[in-house]
This record gives structure tokens, sequence and C-alpha cells, in this order.
């Protein structure tokens, strides 16, 4: 699935600075846009002026829309809710429907003749509220989920809802998305950060980010905009399918250099108690190749180690430490993950593959 921003039309940000944003982001790879036709503080008249000229600017750059709506959003729009075409005309991917909709309207949205995906508010979902929406014959195959931004410090949802609300969502298959902030440009009027999760706050986007598609989320937003430049280049550049480390390295020969950042690792199907295991940095290794010991130095958690040639047949095996281990004159400390990312240790899992990254 594709990473996406979030852009308010009606506010703050002028028509231009929105423009401008979504081609540089499209520039970072990013590929959808998410925005909200209900916003309590924005000028409706100037919004909808504003919205279809970016949803002409979505079309020439092939990105996808999706519009927070509400029953009143419709009327601004000169929509049917009994006819999505209005909506479609305009070029819109998607609408998310958040409150003010019964079951029944959604089961009859995902059936629109347009092909629009129907989303769902995944933050509130309820086994009852799923069961009852069941019951109205839905279309599955147009129905995604989206969670909520939280624009109040301490309302972001926590980590025990989020996997509960997505353990539901995943049992109808269903494509679902979440939301990250800006540490910079946060938007109004309370400007304390637009995170789904509480914890990412006031977390480097690029590390959030990491964080949901570890929890398997799909697709990834910024909540808030503007970003930085940096942080959409950083957050635009993750890899959605493997788990991607920053990591300082200790100044490791060429041979160590090349079994670190050469190859996708990925983790063996029998996960070690104390160590993650490279599968296939020992089957890189050619035989000319001699791996010397240097910097055997106690291990520390998120230390990451290759076995020398005193190791016998381990020589050149990778492995993350995931506790604390002591000296070994068989095996060479070559680096470390930054500690900010430590926490992604507890999702690599049997065969999960990562991969390592330079810290500038």
């Amino acid at each position: 699935m594709p990473k996406g921003i979030s852009v308010f039309v009606g506010m703050n940000y002028s028509l231009e600075e929105n423009m401008g944003f979504i081609k540089k982001a499209k520039k970072y790879g990013f590929s959808s846009i998410f925005t909200s036709l209900h916003i309590p503080e924005a000028n409706y008249e100037k919004a909808i002026e504003e919205f279809k000229e970016i949803t002409e600017l979505s079309k020439t750059l092939d990105m996808n829309i999706i519009a927070d709506i509400s029953p009143r959003a419709f009327s601004y729009l000169g929509a049917d809710m009994n006819d999505l075409k209005a909506l479609k005309d305009l070029g819109i991917y998607g609408v998310r429907v958040d409150f003010g909709f019964t079951p029944e309207q959604i089961a009859n949205f995902t059936k629109n003749p347009y092909g629009l995906k129907i989303e769902i508010n995944a933050s509130t979902v309820t086994e009852r509220f799923l069961k009852e929406l069941e019951s109205f014959n839905p279309d599955y195959n147009t129905l995604q989920a989206c969670h909520n931004y939280y624009p109040r410090i301490n309302t972001g949802i926590s980590m025990e809802t989020f996997k509960k609300k997505n353990t539901m969502l995943k049992k109808y298959n269903m494509i679902i998305s979440a939301f990250v902030p800006s540490l910079v440009n946060k938007r109004g009027p309370v400007f304390e950060g637009l995170p789904t999760l509480e914890i990412h706050r006031f977390q480097e986007p690029l590390v959030s980010a990491k964080h949901l598609y570890a929890l398997g989320i799909d697709s990834v937003f910024f909540g808030d905009s503007i970003p930085t430049d940096e942080e959409l280049k950083d957050v635009g550049g993750i890899p959605e399918d493997i788990i991607e480390f920053r990591i300082e390295t200790f100044k490791p020969g060429v041979v160590e250099e090349g079994i670190i950042f050469n190859a996708c690792h990925e983790n063996r199907p029998d996960s070690a108690e104390d160590v993650i295991r490279s599968t296939n940095s020992r089957i890189k290794l050619k035989k000319e190749d001699i791996i010397s010991p240097y910097n055997n130095i106690e291990r520390k958690k998120g230390s990451i180690t290759i076995d020398n040639k005193y190791y016998l047949r381990y020589c050149g095996e990778l492995q993350i430490c995931k506790r604390y281990l002591p000296a070994d004159g068989r095996v060479n400390v070559v680096g470390k993950i930054v500690d900010e990312e430590l926490f992604l240790l507890e999702y690599i899992e049997d065969e999960t593959k990562f991969r390592f990254k330079r810290y500038k």
C-alpha cells in the first residue's frame, strides 16, 4: 500500500502551499492524499473551491484522494448520499465515513457502481458494529479502514486498543491505515501533532512509521500538514515489507561491511532465545574471505556481531543481540542499532526480513 500525506483546505494553508506540498510529496514517494471535509474550524466555501483544484492536481500526479466526510459535507459538495456520482466526478478515490452514518448506509456505500473505496473508522470500530455491518452484506472488496488522528495531547489511542481494533478488522481482510505526526509543522488550532498512537506524539516520524509497519499497518499517512522536507524524505524512503534498522558501525573490515550491507537478512525459522540470526550471512561468505578477530567486547542489546574465523563453521554469521552477552574472542562486535529503534527488535519473529542502513 502507498504512503500518504494529509492536506487541509479552508484553513491556515494557502492553496499554493498545499499544491507545492503535494508535488513535493509525490517526488519523495507518497501517492495518497487524505483530506477532511468536516473540520469545524474550516471555511467551507473556500474549502470546496480549493478541494476541486487539489483533486485536479492529484489526477495529473496519479495520487489517490481519500476524503473524510460527514452527512453535512454531502450538501456542501452538492452530492446525494444515495448516489456518490458527484464525488466520483471530482476524481476522489474514496471516502472515509466517520460519524453520522448507520451500518446500513455504509454497507450501501460499498455497493456504489463507481468503484469508490469506502473507509470506516478503525479507531472506534467495535465487534457489534462489524456484525451489524455484515448483516447488510457490504462489498468487502471496496471496504477498508483508517484510524483517527488525535489533535489533543493525551488523547491518542493506546497500543492495546490499537492492536485490538486491528485484530477485529483483519478478520475481514481489510486494508488498514494510520497516522504519524510531524515534530515541526503541527496543524492548528491546537498545534500538538496529529498521531494515531499517543506514544508517537513526540517521536521522530521515521521511527513512528517504522513502528506502524512493524505492527502490520498497510499504509502510513502524515497527519500533520506540512511536514519538513527531511521528514517527508525519511518516511517516504521507508521499505514497507521489511524492518530497516539505522545502525552505527565500528570500522568493520571490507568482508564484514559486505555481510552487513550487501544483503537483505532474514531471521531463522527456529528463532534463538538470545540473538537474531541471519540465515544467509554465512552463505555469502567466500572461501578466500578471512574474518580476523577484532573488537571482541561485551555485547549489549542491539549489538550487531559477526563470528570470526575462530568460530569455525559459524564464521561469517551475523547476529543481533536481544540481551546482554559477555565478550567472546570468536565474536566481532561490528556495530549497534541506534537507541531509538531498539524496540523494533521485538517485532523480529521467525523468518522476518530485516536490513541495515548506516546512521548519518
